[in-house]
């Protein structure tokens, strides 16, 4: 169904279709086809299977307020089912869609459809610059780095820290949380290690360490 018919169907904060045998067209669309960017588990614990279905092997437990990556929904037995992830990454999940409601960012916003912030870092497309704390080598004392933002809705943003050597790290935050860098010669970006501590994230990506402020990441 349209997003707006969706919205529509939405009843005590849980997930509904709205209108019983509808067509798979009629399901609420994935965030690559414009849907809600991500869900929340809005009753839990809930059992995580392999497949749209009560008799599909369970494959974990997802807990209540879970915030989790929408991949699409299809209907079974009449009822919906969406595939999810948590939006730190991880596998691929089936939650019945009676659990799930629209997920508001540490902003407020319900955002919608992919993130659009890593495409206008590439392009050069930023809405801040900057200085920011950062090392590049495994020991060395924090120095300045060139920064560069572009940011998205619902907490995410791509940030962009050049070295004065002209090395430069894509830092990627989704839900208002570090979450990866991209791979480059000096490690696949996902060996990370991330804390909030005063309003300043201290990031590490593989052995390049970065200090910055949640102002300047995300604007607020």
């Amino acid at each position: 169904m349209p997003v707006t018919a969706f919205f529509r169907g939405l009843a005590v904060g849980a997930l509904t279709l709205g209108c019983a045998g509808a067509a798979l067209a009629q399901v609420p669309p994935a965030a690559s086809d414009g849907g809600l960017r991500r869900f929340e588990i809005v009753s839990g614990p809930v059992t995580a299977r392999a497949g749209p279905s009560e008799t599909a092997e369970p494959v974990g437990v997802v807990q209540g307020g879970a915030i989790l990556a929408n991949l699409g929904c299809t209907l079974a037995d009449g009822a919906p089912w969406c595939e999810v992830r948590k939006f730190r990454g991880g596998a691929r999940v089936f939650v019945p869609g009676r659990h799930l409601a629209p997920a508001a960012g540490p902003d407020g916003a319900v955002p919608m459809g992919l993130d659009s912030s890593p495409h206008r870092a590439r392009a050069g497309d930023f809405d801040a610059s900057g200085e920011i704390a950062c090392a590049q080598e495994r020991g060395q004392a924090l120095g300045l780095c060139r920064a560069e933002v572009a940011r998205g809705t619902g907490g995410d943003a791509t940030v962009v820290a050049t070295f004065a050597n002209g090395f430069a790290r894509h830092l990627y935050f989704l839900h208002g949380e570090f979450v990866a860098a991209n791979a480059t010669m000096s490690g696949v970006g996902t060996d990370t290690d991330w804390r909030l501590d005063g309003g300043q994230h201290h990031l590490r990506v593989d052995d390049q360490r970065f200090v910055l402020s949640g102002e300047f990441v995300f604007g607020n």
